[in-house]
């Protein structure tokens, strides 16, 4: 052995040797680099667990859980999909699957009861339905309320359904309706959509004996501690609804256990607190506003979002919201704007890793259009991740007995899994932030000239004189501004006159494009006293402008009351050459105008010439 790493030393030797003798003459050589001199990459902090890219099954966020629900420390995946499939892994092995009703819409896992061991519970929510999974069976399923029907709409169906009724008359109520703000069912909806006669009759036959109720769709779910902010707690569930409420379902998931109306139909819930103590619920909602329930009331601090939001996430005290615009902004919970981040592609899911066992941390997760998988600590990037597929779900938590894992379903139907480093370092103030380098290059700041010395310095010694120089100055100009408006009100030529008690004020606005204009005159006496007998005099250039009728005539002005003077003007020059119109209301005691008004013309368009 000895002799064999002699032999390679010594061809390792020859090598060199060759190789260096082959280098021309006067060409330098450069010493072979260390591995340390070598820069290194940014490791990253996800280790790669699991991958499937069979797996069949296209999640969104909504679609996926991580709980222990067998209560043996290992936790399970459970996810559902578009094609009505409840699948849940354990490991990488499905150990159980189940076919579902109705298309889901989301799935939770929530503790009902306090139990040894403590056995969470499966809900899934699907249309009006909430289905109700105990031990991997099902148990029994809760309906939400039904809309109430709108007496309008009611009684025209009532009419519609008896046998002598006019159908088409019935059509018409049901448009006048909706027209009118009344908020119709679905059934009513579908109806309108019928044309014929002969299809509306037959849909009337077939469905008059329906409307009766009118059922919602859930479109977001949550789950909310009762009274102890524990992993295992009894917990309850939070539904959002087409119908623009919030309900909140018992621990049983039998009863209601509240409600709340918003401003419109909730897509993203992210709760805080406990129902027993105090809670808070931010939802983001269609409108392009977050509202905030607290303890059952909506607060009237709403934030307003520039494009529509796509994901929600609650993090402390601070509220993070990806938008449509490709920007996630954090607001305080209070509505406080604290800072805003720029992606380069489009979001496609949010969600928040929570670690509390081994140590505390938390960061925000953002998965892009692109492949790409960020992890971020407030607004400072901590690592990306690249997946080669568009990720259309996401989920963070506890899957087996790794509590940093990531679980992301993809839009091709994979599955992959990995596992956060119990090494990694999730501080932000590791990252290199803060100020440009620019910003410690010196300015070139010009030296002190002997001028700037000397006027500083008299400045300094005649600082009282200069004060009381500069507020003489002042005064005279205020005066002089006091006097000009005094004489531009007495020559009527101000925006309001004084005159016999009456204050007369006067606007224009021109209207058109031109040859042919409309100068619309507001007239307003806001004083106390009526003025009667008022001329309204129209002049301007005649070689531009023609004023068919030049001069109106007010037979009173009465306090407080806006009058509307609408004046033709026509543009007579080829060129569409502009000047402007003076308005004035005179009167009959003095040759000054009350009021005048200047009205600068546009630039007229030319002329449509007939062939």
């Amino acid at each position: 052995l000895s002799q064999t790493k002699t032999w390679r030393a010594t061809c390792r030797e020859f090598k060199e040797a060759n190789s260096m003798a082959e280098v021309p003459a006067g060409s330098k050589v450069e010493a072979p680099k260390a591995k340390d001199a070598e820069p290194e990459k940014k490791k990253s902090p996800w280790l790669d667990a699991w991958h499937d890219p069979v797996a069949g099954m296209s999640c969104y966020s909504s679609f996926l859980c991580l709980a222990d629900l067998v209560a043996d420390g290992d936790h399970r995946l459970v996810m559902v999909d578009m094609k009505k499939r409840i699948r849940m892994y354990k490991g990488t092995t499905i150990q159980w699957e189940h076919k579902l009703p109705d298309v889901p819409c989301a799935v939770q896992a929530f503790y009902h009861e306090v139990g040894n061991p403590p056995i969470p519970t499966l809900a899934v929510a699907s249309g009006h339905r909430v289905l109700i999974f105990r031990n991997m069976r099902p148990s029994m399923q809760y309906r939400l309320p039904p809309i109430e029907i709108d007496p309008v709409e009611s009684q025209i169906w009532e009419e519609m359904g008896q046998d002598s009724s006019d159908i088409q008359a019935g059509f018409e109520r049901l448009n006048t309706a909706r027209e009118n703000g009344v908020a119709l069912s679905n059934l009513s909806i579908d109806f309108l959509a019928v044309e014929e006669l002969e299809a509306q009759t037959e849909y009337i036959r077939a469905h008059k004996e329906y409307l009766h109720e009118q059922q919602t769709s859930i479109t977001c779910t949550e789950v909310l501690k009762q009274n102890m902010d524990e992993p295992t707690a009894v917990s309850m569930l939070v539904i959002g609804t087409e119908n623009r409420m919030i309900y909140i379902l018992d621990s049983n998931a039998l009863n209601l256990a509240a409600k709340v109306k918003l401003e419109a139909v909730p897509t993203f819930i992210s709760v805080l607190g406990l129902f027993d103590v105090e809670y808070r619920i931010t939802v983001a909602c269609r409108d392009g506003n977050i509202y905030t329930v607290k303890n059952g009331q909506v607060l009237s601090n709403v934030i307003e979002l520039e494009t529509q939001p796509v994901g929600l996430v609650r993090f402390d005290k601070n509220v993070y919201v990806g938008c449509m615009d490709n920007v996630i902004h954090c607001f305080h919970f209070k509505g406080k704007k604290n800072h805003s981040i720029y992606l380069p592609c489009p979001i496609s899911c949010m969600s928040l890793l929570q670690i509390t066992k081994s140590r505390v941390a938390k960061a925000l997760v953002v998965a892009l259009q692109n492949g790409e998988v960020r992890l971020y600590n407030g607004k400072h990037l901590i690592a990306t991740v690249e997946t080669n597929d568009v990720v259309s779900g996401i989920k963070l938590g506890t899957f087996g007995r790794e509590e940093g894992s990531m679980v992301l379903s993809f839009k091709s139907g994979a599955l992959m899994v990995k596992i956060l480093q119990r090494t990694a370092n999730l501080d932000g103030s590791s990252v290199n932030a803060g100020p440009p380098p620019e910003q410690d290059i010196p300015l070139d700041v010009p030296k002190k000239t002997k001028l700037y010395v000397e006027q500083t310095s008299r400045e300094r010694e005649q600082a009282i004189d200069m004060h009381r120089t500069f507020q003489r100055d002042l005064c005279k100009l205020r005066l002089s501004t006091a006097r000009a408006y005094v004489n531009l009100l007495g020559t009527g030529h101000g925006p309001m006159s004084s005159s016999g008690g009456a204050q007369v004020r006067i606007n224009a606005q021109v209207l058109g494009m031109g040859p042919q204009f409309k100068i619309l005159v507001r007239i307003q006496n806001a004083g106390s006293t009526s003025l009667n007998d008022v001329p309204v005099h129209c002049t301007t250039n005649p070689n531009l402008y023609r004023i068919p009728k030049p001069c109106f005539f007010l037979p009173i002005l009465v306090p407080q009351q806006v009058y509307l003077l609408e004046v033709p003007v026509a543009c007579i020059n080829e060129n569409g050459g502009t000047a402007s119109v003076r308005i004035f209301l005179a009167s009959q005691h003095s040759h000054v105008p009350l009021i005048s008004a200047v009205v600068q013309m546009p630039i007229s368009e030319p002329p449509l010439l007939d062939f």
